[in-house]
């Protein structure tokens, strides 16, 4: 993500990468004025198809993010290491509308940082728009990313302020003590 573990390409059917090209569309665009970019690729997704070489001389910073989270310590530091998630998400999700949300998003926002994420339908529960930006295309995303870094510390308020609203355990446990009692 830009800065972070958050860039994490997740889509894909097994078998079928049809990241590659978003890939080389965003090694193309480049930062675009944001802070340093950085993408976390499991070894399996970063294969010998990645363009690591067009990535760095574009700006970006290539991470293990095996080695990022291999305790809670560390993976809270390169969250908050991190200027903001980018993620794409599975190929299903997107098409089926589910409105999944990936704790590792929730835990971005947690940490004050912005996220700008693939649309699975969860911007018609969530705040979109000022620290969590919803995107369906390529361009929806470097939109997003330039107005993060336009006003950086506006899109970290409305961060945390969406995890405290949204995803804190006393709110949550308790909606989900009274559905399951009803």
């Amino acid at each position: 993500g830009a800065r972070g573990a958050g860039g994490s390409p997740q889509g894909g059917d097994a078998g079928r990468d049809h990241r590659q090209p978003a890939l080389r569309a965003r090694a193309r665009h480049g930062p675009d004025g944001a802070q340093r970019l950085g993408l976390a690729l499991l070894r399996r997704n970063g294969g010998p198809t990645l363009p690591k070489a067009l990535l760095r001389e574009r700006g970006w910073r290539l991470h293990d993010p095996l080695a990022a989270s291999l305790t809670l310590e560390g993976y809270r530091r390169f969250l908050q290491w991190s200027w903001a998630e980018f993620s794409v998400a599975k190929h299903g999700f997107v098409v089926s509308s589910s409105g999944w949300f990936s704790e590792r998003s929730a835990s971005y926002l947690a940490s004050g940082r912005p996220v700008v994420v693939q649309d699975t339908g969860f911007s018609r529960t969530l705040p979109v728009g000022e620290g969590l930006i919803a995107f369906r295309t390529l361009e929806d995303a470097v939109a997003g990313a330039q107005r993060i870094a336009a006003d950086y510390e506006c899109h970290r308020r409305a961060a945390r302020e969406i995890a405290e609203g949204y995803f804190d355990s006393d709110l949550v446990l308790a909606r989900f003590l009274e559905d399951a009692a009803a």
